[in-house]
């Protein structure tokens, strides 16, 4: 009698352990899936590089038409379709901050790490997020979903603007006026967009222009503009991404050193806030951990007009090899948060 249930029970774990196995493929193939059509147009974007088939120029225009106009228009319709709450702002509030936090261990890990290079802690905190992190996450999780890794981007976004550019055009060529700061912050095409979202929302406008033919062809115009953005983020980063002579131990060291900082911090801020004050929503998750894994902010060679020929190999290799790195986890991230 003792032996009928262990023979009757074996096919069941063993057909349990061979179905589990298939099952764990089949998620990690359809993540894969979503994240190859980027991969294919990043090796798109090297490869039109390589046959010069686009001049460096033309990619700074099409840089300055998403930055303009179609990462607005995506930001707009996101922002217009669901409402910003007051437990948003404590992710806001609490990324800022982290940001901060981070540049200052930056400075602190700068001796321990052996890292000679100035510019080392400006490399541990902020991301890129719009020539990136929208591109990737809209992929994947859809444009319906853009609003919730928007919530992530607004706290680094002040950091970015208060902190991290102001410190660097210190370092550059002096401190500038808070003002001037404030100004160029309420200018940047990212921001209106997403204060007329806001409005749009309040007001209930979407709704009204959605019902008059015209206004919903203008709605819908917005909508193609933005459609564009993930194909152009992701061929102007294939396009870009490049290592440059040199050493690159110190590079990999640094996105090593950066990772090891934010992915734990990602996880921390999901168990503890994200989790208490959204529940299950895993969107919202996989909105933190795909900003976290994001390289660096990719305006820091913009103010490195005097520096040495070694600072400035260090930044672009860390900031390429940091690309790379984003790819590969954020693959993970999308297995994880399907």
């Amino acid at each position: 009698m003792l032996k009928r249930p262990i023979l009757t029970t074996l096919p069941i774990a063993s057909s349990t352990y061979h179905c589990r196995k298939p099952l764990t493929i089949v998620i990690y193939l359809e993540a894969l899936s979503k994240v190859l059509p980027i991969l294919l147009l990043f090796l798109l974007g090297a490869f039109l590089r390589r046959t010069r088939f686009l001049r460096d120029e033309t990619v700074g225009d099409l840089k300055k038409l998403v930055v303009n106009v179609t990462l607005p228009a995506v930001l707009f319709l996101a922002f217009a379709g669901v409402s910003l709450e007051s437990r948003h702002l404590v992710i806001v509030a609490i990324v800022f901050a982290g940001c901060v936090l981070a540049l200052l261990l930056g400075r602190a890990l700068r001796p321990l790490a052996a890292m000679p290079s100035p510019y080392f802690l400006m490399l541990m905190t902020g991301f890129e997020a719009g020539m990136m992190g929208y591109a990737i996450f809209g992929a994947v999780y859809g444009a319906a979903n853009i609003f919730k890794f928007a919530i992530i981007d607004l706290g680094q976004v002040l950091f970015v603007f208060f902190v991290l550019v102001t410190t660097l055009q210190r370092q550059a060529s002096g401190a500038r006026p808070f003002s001037e700061t404030l100004l160029n912050f309420l200018k940047t095409p990212v921001i209106l967009s997403i204060f007329a979202g806001i409005v749009a929302n309040r007001a209930g406008v979407t709704p009204l222009l959605a019902a008059w033919p015209i206004s919903a062809a203008v709605l819908k115009t917005v909508e193609l503009l933005g459609g564009l953005t993930t194909p152009l983020i992701a061929l102007i980063i294939g396009y870009e991404v490049r290592i440059e002579r040199g050493n690159l131990l110190q590079p990999a060291k640094a996105v090593a050193i950066r990772l090891l900082m934010w992915i734990p911090a990602g996880l921390l801020l999901n168990a503890l806030v994200i989790g208490p004050l959204f529940g299950a929503d895993r969107l919202l998750r996989a909105a933190v951990m795909t900003m976290f894994v994001l390289p660096p902010p990719f305006v820091a060679p913009l103010f490195m007009k005097d520096a040495a020929t070694e600072d400035r190999a260090f930044v672009v290799n860390t900031l390429s090899l940091a690309t790379l790195m984003t790819l590969i986890a954020f693959t993970v991230v999308s297995v994880l948060y399907p």
